[in-house]
């Protein structure tokens, strides 16, 4: 009759057998770890969660915007108007005010100051844009001439008055998704680019101008300075702007272009 010590002996090598052979054959089963689909899917996301967010701003401001023009029209008191303005403004996500531009460029009405400063904004970008195109037009990130802070301007000519939503960049992006090794893009029809997190001093035109084809969404893996980065880009349907994600790669991967 085999010792009790025996038994457990063979038990126990068993049990190793066992599990020796499961980790062997999962060890076969399971694919080798693919970086350039991980990261691109990664880059996708990113996109995706940044069109959300940006869409999200947009929707508000839009509605603020087609509001205060009815406000603008029933009331004469430009105190009232203000105060009207200033809690449309709280309404969209990361705006600092709503402002109102006559025809002749001259600013009229300022949810963030009363009484509002005396400027001639008709040299502004989006002031020039919205008098030539219908619906929402999206700037390029200016910096406010009285306030000295960065804003996206967010503008729409309704009748002979120009509405401006003045949102913070970083309101057009889902920040809290955001990694050590990704930036977020924001790029209106033209190509501009609206806004980026986190910031950096120069983007390389060709890298924008992977979001300029037809195609409502697209990645590809690329070769950017001295870097590779998965690039994955998406359209809104409803609004004239491009949410591009980038996430990095190892500068060994294989790269489909070079936007140097």
């Amino acid at each position: 009759m085999p010792k009790p010590e025996g038994i457990v002996f063979r038990i126990l090598l068993l049990f190793v057998f066992i599990f020796t052979f499961r980790n062997a054959s999962l060890a076969e089963d399971t694919p080798p770890f693919d970086e350039a689909s991980f990261r691109l899917t990664e880059a996708r996301l990113i996109a995706r969660t940044n069109l959300i967010a940006t869409e999200r701003v947009l929707y508000a401001a839009e509605t603020a915007l087609d509001t205060a023009s009815i406000i603008l029209a029933s009331l004469d008191s430009e105190r009232l108007i203000h105060l009207d303005l200033k809690q449309l403004a709280a309404g969209i996500p990361g705006a600092r005010a709503i402002i109102v531009i006559g025809q002749d460029g001259l600013l009229l009405h300022d949810s963030y100051s009363y009484p509002h400063a005396r400027l001639k904004l008709s040299d502004r970008r989006y002031f020039q844009a919205a008098q030539v195109s219908p619906g929402l037009h999206i700037g390029k990130t200016v910096v406010g001439r009285t306030s000295g802070a960065a804003f996206v301007p967010i503008a729409k000519r309704i009748g002979e008055l120009t509405f401006v939503a003045v949102v913070s960049p970083p309101a057009l992006f889902d920040t809290y998704s955001e990694c050590g090794d990704c930036w977020s893009l924001a790029v209106n029809k033209q190509g501009d680019l609206i806004s980026m997190f986190p910031a950096e001093a120069v983007i390389a035109p060709k890298l924008l101008e992977l979001a300029k084809s037809g195609k409502t969404t697209g990645s590809q893996i690329v070769k950017y300075n001295q870097s590779v980065v998965s690039v994955a880009w998406r359209k809104s349907e409803r609004f004239p702007v491009t949410l591009i994600g980038v996430r990095g790669l190892s500068n060994f991967a294989t790269f489909d272009i070079d936007v140097n």
